[in-house]
């Protein structure tokens, strides 16, 4: 029996409401490994083709209060295609930016409860992880958030144990196939590299750097690092 060339899809559920622009634009490391993405690279060059079985079917869902457009910095409003009430739990990725303390939906709360273990990977980005924390699903989890804010986020969720790193991994529950895993970074520029790690972990090296990293001209294992130089 021939094996099976199917594609490899994702749901990937981005939650970018009342957060700076900066912490998800990560997420356009995943985009480039998509087939969308693909069928207009081989334009560039047709020699692109023998990547096609490792591209991406990728449904995004951009998760908020409302389906009105919705504010992040600087001055940018998008139009959200999914609420916190409507989104499926059962996603693949959920990726969360950092609010300000004061952006605690009711219903971003109930969202985190519900698909915290039927979404197998949880990443957050500078203070998305304050956020998540407050819903109480990080309670024994590993985690970091922004530098300049763990000590704010022990006081505010102490029973997370904060490490002072660029990023952290660890497992988390899960009620489906495979492990869990929660990514948490902290500022931007370390949830960028965060993301890249995760997809040449999982999508292979010469692949991700090809499509995504070479392109966009970003070099996570050139000058930075899990952690912290000092």
């Amino acid at each position: 029996m021939a094996p099976s060339t199917a594609r490899k899809s994702l749901r990937i559920g981005v939650i970018m409401e009342e957060i700076q622009l900066s912490d998800i634009v990560g997420i356009d490391i995943f985009g480039n490994l998509s087939h969308a993405f693909y069928t207009k690279a081989i334009g560039f060059d047709p020699s692109y083709t023998t990547y096609e079985p490792q591209t991406l079917d990728i449904e995004w869902l951009y998760i908020a209060s409302t389906l009105d457009p919705t504010f992040a910095t600087p001055s940018l409003h998008y139009v959200p295609t999914v609420t916190y009430d409507t989104c499926p739990r059962d996603l693949d990725i959920v990726i969360i930016g950092g609010p300000w303390p004061d952006h605690r939906p009711a219903s971003a709360d109930r969202f985190f409860k519900e698909a915290w273990a039927k979404t197998r990977v949880w990443m957050t980005i500078c203070t998305g992880s304050m956020w998540l924390a407050s819903s109480g699903v990080l309670d024994g989890h590993r985690c970091t958030t922004n530098r300049t804010t763990l000590g704010p986020a022990k006081g505010a969720a102490p029973k997370v144990d904060w490490l002072d790193q660029r990023w952290v991994v660890d497992a988390k529950p899960y009620d489906g196939e495979g492990e869990g895993e929660l990514w948490t970074a902290g500022g931007a520029g370390a949830g960028i590299d965060m993301i890249a790690q995760y997809c040449i972990k999982n999508f292979g090296d010469k692949f991700v750097h090809t499509f995504s990293l070479d392109g966009l001209e970003f070099r996570p294992d050139s000058i930075h690092g899990q952690f912290y130089k000092s």
